[in-house]
Formats: C-alpha cells, structure tokens, sequence
C-alpha cells in the first residue's frame, strides 16, 4: 500500500472513516474533519512523519492519569484523601465522606466531559486498543447502542474465557430476565384491558391485536371492544373496522361506572378498551378503576413506539400512573428496536410482555418471556 496522503468526501463521519481505511490502511492517522456543503471531509495520511508526530502529542502516563478505568468503575485512592484531610484547618473539619462525595462528583463532571470529546472517535482495530479483553467487550457493546449504564451494571456477564459472541448472548440473558414482564398471560386472566400511550404509539391496533388474541383463545363471546377518551359521539373508523373483521361488538358509551358493573356481575365478561387521546386522560380512568377494584382483574397496556429516543420512553414512562403496566413494543416493522431504546427501557426498570411486528391483527402479536427477548436481542444486534 502506498505512503500518501488523501482527503475523501462522504455523507457522514462514518462513511469518510471507512473510505479512509479503505484507501490507507488501519494504521493511518486522521489530520482534519471538516464539513463543507453538506458532505464530511476527511483528510489523512499514513505517511511515518504524521503518525509520529500523533505519537509525540499522546502522552500515554497523562491521559491514563485522568481517570483509572477498571470495568468501567472509578478508581479513588484513600490513601491520598487522608493526606488531604490534614493538610489544612479546614480540611481537618470535613470527614472522609465528605471528600469522597466530592471528588465523585467532580469526577463524574471530568467523565461527561470527557465523554463529550470522545462521541466522534471511531475504533478501526479493536485488538489494539486494550489488552483487557472485556474492556474491548465494553467498547463493542457501547458500540451497538447500549448505555453505558447498563454495561457498567452487567458487565460480569462478559467473561474473557469466553468469545464475544458468547459473553454477548450472557448480557442478552440477564437483560431479558429484568425486562420481560413475569406474567403476560395476566393479559388472558383479566376481565378488564386497558391500551394506553402517547398519541400516535399504536393503541387502537394494538387493542385490536390483543382482542383477537382472546377471541381465538377464548371464542367471541363475552367481550367486547371499546374506546374512551375521545372527543365524539361515535368510535374511530378504524376500530369499527377491526370490530367488523373480528365479528364482535364495539362501544365508546361505557363508562367508569358501566366497566365496574360489567367486572362486578359477568364473571366471563372481557372488555379491551382503547384510552384514545393523550396518556393523563387515560391516567383518570385507570386510577379510578385500579383504586376500586385493585389491579387483580384489571391489566394496563402501555404501548411504545419502537425506535422512540430516550427522552420519549422517560417522559411516558413518568407520564403513566397504572400500577404495574406492561410494556407493548410497537410498529416494529415501520421502527427498529434499537440497543438504545432497550438500554433505557432497562434503566427505568420497565417490563416488556408484548411486541407488535406488522400491521395485520391476526397472529400478529408476540408475547415475550426471557428466552424470546434474549432470542429477539440476539437476531437483531
């Protein structure tokens, strides 16, 4: 390959870093990265005279003095916070947690920032960057799109005896034994189903999905399909025409008081509602309700769109007010579920018993347990 030096065009950071290699190599080193009219363009060499003079601006002891990695933990020396102590009057007043409290927080200041610079890096040859082979596990699973809370959590879950593809599959299992929803079946056993979520999110075909779901389990008497919370005398075009395919009844005139009625005297009766409109309306028909009869007979549907940023999964999250809602993944052939989006999902301790992949209603609907999440991860990242 020859010694030279190029400058290439590409649609973004990615894409000019593989054009790169591509023409030069792993080894060579990145002299500039602008954009200009849309397009990145990257200039870089692997001539000897740039990559030593990369060489002499890294300073390894330096940047290793920063902060001490270890499985992705802050290192703090006791030692040296007890010299502190004494060193001054003040000092002497504030005890040892105290300082340790503080230098934690001003660390984990330095780390975001540090962060911060380092989201543009991209890794080129893994088998260079650590000897710690889990650490180099980290930085691919970082790579896919999981937080970096999550890893630091399950990280004993990479074992370096093991190869990646191994220890990954491990993280996907203890993943999917916190996420997956430990009763979904609770669905099939409650008289009375509720589908929440933000506008837009898949309620009313997932509402749908789920009384076909019942109506083949269970045949189609005793249930029904309605909707609440919408601004008109008559339902929405699209649940009658689920109603008419599924040949059952449909109502948007019940109310509170008329599900309580329905739960109270028909032992049989199954009533899947569709809570249009936003999630605070359908807040005060699920509390009402789970503060009458408990959540025993009463399960809450709350549906995510799959794709959604973290920002949206925290605001429905802290938004919806059911006691114990399980999670439905939505329009996941429209949006890929990505690491990013499980990753929170995790983080916020949420449980997932359904995953919705089509448009149709009919066999459509996949109710997960911990081998079927795990086995989800593990075909999709």
């Amino acid at each position: 390959m020859l010694k030279t030096t190029t400058t290439v065009k590409a649609k973004d950071t990615s894409s000019a870093m593989e054009k790169v290699i591509t023409e030069l190599g792993e080894d060579c080193v990145i002299l500039s990265t602008k954009k200009k009219n849309g397009m990145i363009e990257m200039t870089a060499s692997n001539q000897m005279k740039y990559k030593s003079a990369v060489k002499k601006r890294y300073n390894k002891e330096k940047f290793s003095n920063i902060y001490n990695l270890k499985s992705g933990k802050l290192k703090i020396n006791k030692e040296n916070i007890k010299k502190v102590e004494h060193k001054t009057d003040i000092t002497r007043n504030i005890n040892l947690d105290t300082i340790n409290k503080i230098i934690k927080q001003e660390t984990s200041s330095l780390l975001e920032k540090l962060d911060k610079k380092l989201e543009n890096v991209y890794l080129t040859d893994y088998k260079n960057v650590s000897k710690n082979i889990i650490f180099s596990y980290y930085l691919k699973l970082k790579e896919l799109g999981f937080s970096s809370k999550v890893l630091d959590k399950y990280h004993e879950a990479l074992d370096k005896e093991e190869s990646f593809e191994v220890s990954k599959y491990k993280l996907y299992r203890k993943l999917s034994e916190l996420m997956a929803a430990p009763y979904p079946e609770r669905i099939f056993n409650s008289k009375l189903i509720m589908v929440t979520g933000p506008s837009g999110s898949g309620k009313t075909a997932m509402a749908a999905k789920i009384t076909s779901t019942i109506v083949d389990k269970y045949g189609r008497n005793n249930i029904v399909l309605a909707e609440l919370c919408r601004n008109s005398n008559t339902a929405t075009e699209n649940l009658k025409s689920y109603a008419r395919l599924l040949n059952i009844p449909i109502t948007n005139s019940l109310q509170n008081g008329d599900l309580s009625d329905t739960m109270l005297l028909n032992d049989n009766a199954r009533i899947v509602v569709d809570l249009a409109g936003n999630i605070e309306t359908g807040n005060k028909v699920i509390e009402e309700l789970e503060e009458r009869h408990g959540d025993k007979n009463i399960c809450s549907i709350l549906c995510i769109q799959s794709g959604s940023s973290p920002e949206m999964i925290e605001s429905t999250l802290r938004k919806v007010k059911a006691q114990r809602p399980i999670v439905a993944l939505t329009k996941s052939d429209e949006c890929n579920i990505s690491a990013a989006t499980l990753s929170h999902l995790a983080e916020k301790k949420a449980k997932i018993g359904l995953v919705s992949g089509t448009k149709s209603i009919v066999d459509s609907l996949l109710f997960t347990d911990a081998n079927i999440l795990a086995k989800f991860m593990k075909e999709n990242f």
